[in-house]
């Protein structure tokens, strides 16, 4: 039994010294292997090609610093809003910008039961309209009649018209006719130009990669479309070419009625008159003013003027619409960090442009007040494909595998087009713009 003990003890002893001898190295070694482990997964990842989907669909939107550049030219068409009958029609309603002369014939009043023209014709000659009335007494009973002065009117006579008017003073001649006058423009080639300011619109954009070009690098190919608006307004003045038509009608040695800007003449014309029983008869029934007016022109006088920057149009110009950009090219991206990227695309494009353009002018009429206008709000529409250049560039978020946040750079280059209304010229210059976009991106 003694012995058996002294020969355990001795062997426990060095069993534990030597494990307490033998633990700082294999902490050591565990320390150097963990180590180890952790180089070697960061030189895996490292050296390992970063996975991500092939396909990209981003939806956003995109704002260009500039839009449309528009040149409105060749300005200052406004036709005549009154077509004036020539003298070849006879005795026809003729309108001018600064008066009118009408058909006249005998009145009702004029004519008996068969028609027959009861008036006496003739420069300066009247007939009158009375009205038979019964006296009555005190009792209501009928003792007798009496006749009131209804009217004093000018007769009808061929070749003269009462219905007539004018505008101006000045339309009245020293040598005893009235002047009419028709007025219109035509464009001594002036213009306005108008740039658009910044232009919102949306954008939807593909792209597929199609190979590597190193382990973080790789190449594709990028389409998309996007949609953006033209507006363009401006106004203003512009010097053009007067047209003046103009008729002369005798006043037959009569003086010119009265007139003025804010009270033109328009016949015929009564005043007040006191009949034989001392009645007043209250205008416009009264006494007839009317001066009558040769019914046809003149033709020996009647002119036709042109004058070179003697009308000062005034104008509104607006060209709205909207184009539809497709764009293709070649694409590099570039994974950055495990969430953040970039990408660039070059290559060519297309605009489909829409426009709509609207012309209001007018001109102030010469000597007499008033405008004249172009008949109503002229329009055209216009649609034209430009072929173009863009060109993006754009850095990229990833909140996880699929979606992620971008934005970027733009730029784009196109041609212009024209389009016309009434002789009117507009050039739509899309031009040269770049921009801004972002949006949302979508990976699979």
């Amino acid at each position: 039994m003694p012995m058996h003990f002294m020969t355990l003890r001795p062997l426990l002893s060095v069993t534990v010294l030597a494990a307490l001898w033998a633990t700082p190295a294999l902490v050591r070694a565990q320390e150097i292997s963990a180590a180890e482990e952790q180089r070697l997964e960061a030189l895996a990842r490292e050296n390992a090609e970063v996975y991500r989907p092939k396909t990209t669909v981003t939806v956003g939107f995109r704002m260009l610093s500039s839009g449309a550049n528009v040149h409105f030219g060749n300005l200052g068409v406004v036709p005549a809003d009154v077509t004036v009958a020539p003298l070849s029609d006879g005795k026809v309603d003729r309108t001018y910008n600064n008066g009118y002369v009408l058909v006249d014939t005998p009145r009702a009043t004029e004519l008996d039961t068969n028609g027959v023209q009861t008036s006496i014709p003739g420069l300066g000659n009247r007939y009158q309209i009375t009205a038979t009335t019964d006296v009555t007494d005190a009792n209501g009973n009928v003792t007798g009649t009496t006749t009131k002065l209804v009217s004093d009117n000018v007769s009808y006579t061929s070749g003269l018209t009462r219905f007539w008017g004018y505008s101006s003073p000045n339309q009245a001649t020293s040598n005893g006719y009235i002047a009419m006058s028709a007025y219109s423009t035509t464009s001594d080639g002036q213009s306005l130009a108008k740039k658009q300011g910044a232009s919102g619109g949306v954008e939807l954009q593909f792209s597929q990669v199609l190979g590597r070009v190193s382990k973080r690098a790789e190449w594709g190919f990028t389409t998309g479309v996007a949609l953006n608006d033209i507006s363009s307004k401006t106004s203003g003045n512009v010097s053009a070419t007067l047209h003046t038509l103009t008729d002369y009608y005798s006043l037959n040695g009569q003086p010119a009625p009265t007139t003025a800007l804010d009270n033109p003449y328009q016949g015929g014309t009564y005043v007040d008159v006191v009949g034989t029983d001392g009645t007043t008869v209250i205008a416009p029934l009264g006494f007839e003013t009317t001066t009558a007016l040769s019914q046809l022109p003149n033709g020996a006088l009647s002119a036709n003027t042109s004058l070179v920057g003697g009308a000062t149009v005034h104008g509104v110009y607006k060209l709205k619409g909207a184009y539809f950009m497709v764009k293709v090219g070649p694409s590099m991206r570039a994974q950055l960090t495990e969430r953040l990227g970039i990408n660039a695309s070059v290559g060519v494009a297309g605009a489909y442009a829409g426009t709509r353009y609207s012309v209001s002018e007018s001109i102030d009429i010469p000597d007499v007040g008033g405008t004249i206008s172009t008949p109503a709000t002229e329009q055209s529409s216009a649609s034209k494909f430009l072929s173009g250049y863009y060109a993006d560039f754009n850095v990229e978020w990833s909140a996880n595998e699929t979606t992620g946040l971008f934005g970027g750079l733009t730029a784009q280059k196109f041609g212009d087009y024209d389009q016309s209304v009434g002789g009117r010229i507009a050039r739509v210059d899309l031009g040269s713009t770049v921009g801004v976009r972002g949006g949302v991106s979508i990976r699979f």
